[in-house]
């Protein structure tokens, strides 16, 4: 059994491994900073200890601040990666998933209303149910790999969903009861 707290979580192993196994970036930018730390110990002689602490820290976030920017330049070069089929195991897994993740919400809902969670609870924990939920329903719009009906579409006018019935708001893109999701009739 999973709650909030554990299906909000990806599985390490419905995780595909985008890049390889050998020398990353990441690699040399870490490595970069801790021979740097390791120069600046050296070369700073009769130092108070506290300094070389800081000046360590110092050239380790500089090494950190240099794999975001190079993280942040590559996204301009590099060209989206085309999302692949999921097949039918990973489809129904994320099905699942998005329902615990849907229960959940209404499960935390239902606690704030009865006063059980605080304001500041509730608005932490839903913000990071809602993002993941987001997420799923994101990778449940990907073509299935195998042919699936094709889900029924929504007018803007009547704004109800056709699985559940809730009305919904006009520029809803999901349900908001069930995640189902709604088609403009644009």
């Amino acid at each position: 059994m999973m709650n909030s707290a554990t299906s909000t979580n990806a599985r390490r192993s419905e995780i595909p491994q985008a890049q390889g196994s050998g020398f990353q970036a990441w690699h040399f930018f870490i490595l970069f900073s801790m021979v740097g730390a390791t120069a600046v110990v050296i070369v700073s002689r009769d130092t108070h200890p506290a300094a070389l602490l800081l000046l360590s820290a110092a050239v380790i976030c500089s090494g950190l601040v240099g794999l975001a920017v190079s993280r942040a330049v590559a996204g301009f070069f590099t060209g989206g990666v085309d999302a692949l089929p999921l097949p039918p195991q990973a489809r129904e897994a994320l099905e699942r998933e998005k329902a615990l993740v849907l229960r959940s919400i209404k499960e935390l809902e239902f606690d704030k209303a009865m006063g059980k969670v605080s304001e500041a609870d509730y608005a932490a924990i839903v913000s990071q149910l809602r993002a993941r939920a987001i997420t799923l329903m994101r990778d449940l719009e990907r073509e299935p790999a195998a042919p699936l009906p094709a889900p029924a579409a929504v007018t803007l006018a009547s704004g109800a969903c056709p699985e559940c019935g809730t009305t919904n708001d006009a520029d809803a893109r999901f349900c908001k009861s069930c995640g189902h999701r709604l088609e403009s009739a644009r």
